[in-house]
């Protein structure tokens, strides 16, 4: 059913009469008329009863308004999606991200991206915690903090990946391997600094956590499995192949079955209620990256 059609009647309804809808409308009558008819025809019954007074609807034509306005919305509503979808992707995109994301993983992300959007710019900001933000002065965030309380934020999670402790396997030929979470006093720790979460704790896998004393604490998780990967300790950190840097050596899981825990890597906007089809857009390209990364 053609919706320029129903939005004919719509107009005619509203206006009361066919003469009054070619005056608000700018349509001349005997366009309106054709489109009223042709509705009229693809149905198979009257819609409206015509008199002198004006238009009355029948109990068809009241069914066709009632569903009409639905469809005609809908349509509007894809039409200015898919104008915005293309006028939208370009300018300028401020990103905002992590202290430490692996290097390899943002060129392949950002390449990608710019093949997407060729009239698209982006600005980022690396901040040790950007989830404390707070002069909403970004479009897209990424962040391995949940969504910070009192923000409406629109949120997605892009990544959810293994936190284990990890070792380079020099360090562990020099210092030993160790078999319990009592071994850990003894052994080097690199500690992530969080923005509101103990630097001094280990997750255990069967809940709680042990304390430890790390010798460096840092925001900046690249600096810190770079530290790990030279043999400067033992790390927790996602254990998967993207957070790794081309050429880099593996690192060995420690207490696999007693230490760790879980990164959730969320991708966030500011104005959940309207989130811009550009936003849409970058947001589904994004999570199309990290699951071709991750199936490497």
């Amino acid at each position: 059913m053609d919706t320029g059609k129903i939005a004919v009647l719509l107009k005619i309804v509203e206006a009361g009469s066919i003469h009054r809808a070619a005056r608000d409308s700018g349509m001349t009558r005997a366009s309106l008329r054709r489109a009223l008819d042709a509705l009229e025809d693809e149905v198979g019954v009257p819609l409206v009863h015509r008199d002198a007074a004006g238009v009355r609807l029948t109990s068809a034509g009241s069914l066709v308004v009632a569903r009409g306005r639905v469809l005609v919305r809908d349509a509007e509503a894809l039409v200015t999606d898919a104008r915005t979808a293309a006028e939208e992707a370009a300018g300028v995109l401020r990103f905002v991200e992590p202290l430490g994301l692996p290097l390899s993983m943002r060129i392949t992300a950002l390449l990608a991206a710019r093949a997407a959007f060729p009239r698209l710019a982006f600005v980022i900001r690396d901040l040790e915690h950007p989830e404390l933000q707070t002069d909403d002065t970004f479009d897209l965030m990424v962040h391995d903090a949940p969504v910070p309380r009192g923000r409406n934020w629109f949120s997605r999670v892009i990544l959810r990946a293994p936190l284990r402790l990890l070792a380079a396997e020099a360090y562990l030929a020099e210092h030993g391997v160790p078999t319990d979470v009592d071994d850990l006093s003894r052994h080097r720790l690199l500690g992530f600094r969080h923005a509101d979460g103990p630097a001094d704790e280990l997750p255990l896998l069967a809940g709680g956590t042990v304390k430890v004393a790390p010798w460096l604490l840092s925001g900046d998780r690249l600096l810190l499995r770079a530290l790990c990967v030279a043999g400067g300790g033992l790390l927790l950190a996602p254990d998967v192949p993207l957070a790794a840097e081309p050429g880099e050596p593996p690192l060995v899981p420690v207490l696999p079955g007693v230490v760790g825990g879980e990164l959730v890597l969320r991708l966030s906007t500011p104005v959940p209620n309207r989130a811009d089809a550009r936003a849409r857009a970058v947001v589904t390209q994004i999570l199309e990256i990290v699951d071709g990364l991750s199936a490497d």
